[in-house]
């Protein structure tokens, strides 16, 4: 006998339309209903019936017939699924509720890489129920190479990428069939057969799954096309047929769960549902709960709990009573419970983190790096975790052990290369500059004496002291700057300077800073432990020379660092690098030069016997060919073997070298000890 809450129950497969035919054991008959003439049911409204209705239309949608014209096009029906957007079965307060997030990403350029790094982070350890690694499944096995699945993608044009979360996800038995039945039913909604994947997560309070469908539409046979789906499906038919099947299976919500939630909302310090109604209530920031009318009894309980919740919003300040049953509400009111709901959220892993850690979590001191309000502060200390702030975005967040004792949380935005920074490095925050740099006022100057031009020739005749490297760093500039329309170059190597160019630039670098707000220097790549005895020149070594820049606390993080300080400084004395004389310690003169060419020596000699192949060093002004084979992370820093037939030497490395492993590379060690890099066989200016 099937439940009284099953998806195959006949309640929940009633159509209702027009022509309604009813079917019995005993005969088969059709009601044909006959709509007869519409009654006037409000004369004194002087207005026809369809006037009423669009009053009415508009008074649900403000927006409703305001900007739209009869021909508007919008777009939002574009696609498979344009169909199937129906409404709830059970819309409403009894309904089930799911939140799903939907993005649209293309693989093109950088993204198949991001893609790649996403998959990665969806089956990261400590997520699944069992508090291990995500494990991929499908709509037929259980698990899935996740490496498999992107190379069968790589020539796709897109993604999309779901997060779904159903608000009793804890009463499933098993989030993956109720994954595959939604699935399934998008295959049908959208007329197509699907290749997904998908990973379910138990690391929050709401279990949710990640879904991650590939772009294209499987015709069999090998063929296949775009997958294009309707923005009105993903915003709403999605979610939609999401609600009905958590509905089918656990079936409406009962009171006493309505409550429960309700009561417990009431003292959450986020943005709740209450709140939600509160607003769309309240009229010019005005709430008035005072009873108009006969009220039944759920609406009498839902003000009950309206009236608790603007308590709870006055001792907060973001409530105040005017009156009996009245309140104004604060113009802040939402922007800043969803802050503070962001905030606990971000607490709340942090004290996760501290406990894997070992650590004591109510004895740390938590901070939430804001760098458009600290504009000068900077964080340095020890990277304890990393991870993704805005999932769909790209978003990551270090978890950073400051030397000030406190564990700060910033959000450092999209970063290409967030493989490079690794747990237990030192890592130095700070905010990112928007305003133009030196570069950018040098153009502006040298253009201004040439009738809105810049080239390197005029460059070198308003500057002749200036060094060739020094100009070729004003032309890359250009380049970047003119591959998003901000300056113009012509065939002559000449560039056209506009007047506002100062203006275009920094609001070109407050995008890219909303982007990536934070400035994050990877110190160092080794923890304490390795650089209180290496060979080469460490973090600590910088922090022994200039120790004023750094004040240490005597708790967390700032305590170890003062600690393996003082086992540093006896490792140098030990190793004649510096001794104690009457003013204090006195360190040897170019130390850092002196234990950075140790670490060369040592680690060119392994190399050379690697490769059979003789080390030569380089020097300011050398230039350097050869295949870039691998990079080599060393204390001092990270470099990069350059090989040819009989020799190989070691230069500082960059992150545009990934691109060119086992290619042809060329350059010249500049002024600053860096190289300006030309990639493959080919001569110009390069990239340094």
């Amino acid at each position: 006998m099937a439940s009284p809450h099953s998806r195959n129950t006949p309640i929940y497969q009633w159509i209702i339309c027009l022509e309604v035919k009813l079917v019995t054991d005993d005969f088969d008959d059709v009601f044909r209903p006959k709509l007869g003439r519409l009654r006037d049911i409000g004369r004194s409204s002087g207005k026809r019936y369809v006037n009423r209705v669009l009053n009415a239309a508009g008074r649900m949608n403000p927006s409703f017939g305001k900007t739209r014209s009869r021909n508007s096009f919008t777009g939002r029906n574009i696609g498979r699924g344009s169909r199937a957007v129906v409404p709830s079965r059970m819309a409403g307060i009894r309904g089930r509720r799911v939140v799903i997030k939907a993005r649209f990403v293309k693989l093109a350029g950088t993204g198949f890489g991001k893609a790649s790094s996403h998959l990665r982070y969806v089956q990261r350890d400590g997520v699944s129920k069992e508090n291990e690694e995500g494990k991929l499944y499908n709509a037929d096995h259980d698990e899935i190479d996740g490496e498999k699945f992107l190379d069968q993608a790589k020539e796709d044009r897109h993604q999309f990428r779901f997060i779904v979360s159903p608000e009793d996800a804890v009463e499933l038995d098993n989030m993956k069939i109720f994954t595959r039945d939604l699935m399934l039913q998008m295959e049908k909604d959208l007329s197509a057969k699907l290749d997904w994947v998908a990973v379910d997560h138990y690391n929050t309070d709401n279990p949710h799954t990640h879904i991650i469908l590939r772009g294209v539409d499987d015709q069999g046979q090998g063929q296949s096309q775009d997958l294009i789906i309707a923005r009105d499906y993903l915003s709403h038919g999605l979610r939609t047929r999401a609600c009905n099947l958590m509905t089918d299976e656990l079936g409406p919500r009962q009171d006493h769960e309505i409550e429960n939630t309700l009561r417990r909302e009431v003292r959450q310090d986020r943005f709740t549902s209450i709140d939600q109604g509160i607003i769309r209530q309240a009229e010019n920031s005005i709430i008035d709960l005072r009873i108009d009318g006969v009220e039944d009894g759920s609406r009498m309980s839902r003000r009950g709990f309206d009236l608790s919740r603007l308590k709870k919003l006055q001792t907060m300040g973001l409530a105040e009573e005017v009156g009996p049953l009245r309140w104004r509400l604060s113009k802040d009111m939402e922007s800043t419970l969803r802050d503070l709901g962001q905030r606990g959220d971000i607490i709340k892993m942090m004290h996760a983190e501290m406990k894997r850690q070992k650590r004591d979590p109510l004895r740390t001191a938590y901070e939430i790096f804001r760098p458009a309000e600290q504009p000068d502060k900077v964080i340095t200390g020890k990277l304890a975790a990393k991870g993704l702030s805005d999932e769909f975005n790209d978003r990551y967040y270090l978890v950073v052990e400051g030397i000030d004792g406190k564990t700060h949380y910033a959000d450092i935005g999209q970063q290409n290369d967030i493989g490079e920074y690794k747990t237990g490095s030192i890592v130095e925050l700070k905010d990112k500059s928007v305003h133009p740099r030196k570069t950018d006022q040098s153009i502006v100057n040298i253009a201004e004496e040439n009738n809105g031009l810049y080239s390197a020739e005029y460059h070198a005749f308003h500057d002749p002291g200036a060094s060739k490297e020094f100009i070729r760093a004003h032309v890359r500039r250009l380049e970047a700057l003119r591959r998003v329309n901000i300056v113009r170059r012509f065939t002559d190597g000449s560039w056209k300077i506009p007047d506002g160019y100062l203006d275009d630039v920094t609001d070109h670098e407050r995008k890219h800073a909303s982007r990536s707000p934070v400035a994050t220097t990877i110190r160092s790549r080794f923890s304490l432990d390795v650089q209180v005895s290496a060979t080469g020149a460490t973090w600590l070594d910088n922090t022994l020379l200039d120790q004023k820049k750094f004040h240490l606390s005597n708790v967390g993080f700032g305590a170890e660092v003062d600690n393996a300080l003082k086992q540093r400084r006896a490792y140098l004395m030990a190793e004649g690098f510096a001794r104690e004389t009457v003013q204090g310690i006195t360190y040897q003169r170019d130390l850092l030069k002196r234990l950075e060419q140790r670490e060369l020596s040592k680690v060119a000699v392994t190399i050379a016997e690697e490769t059979g192949k003789a080390f030569r060093r380089v020097c300011k002004g050398d230039q350097i060919e050869g295949t870039y084979t691998k990079p080599v992370d060393l204390v001092s820093a990270k470099y990069a073997v350059i090989e040819n037939s009989k020799e190989f030497t070691l230069v500082p490395w960059r992150s545009v070298l990934e691109r060119a492993r086992g290619q042809s590379v060329s350059g010249g060690i500049n002024s600053r000890g860096g190289v300006s890099w030309n990639i493959g066989k080919k001569r110009g200016m390069g990239i340094s």
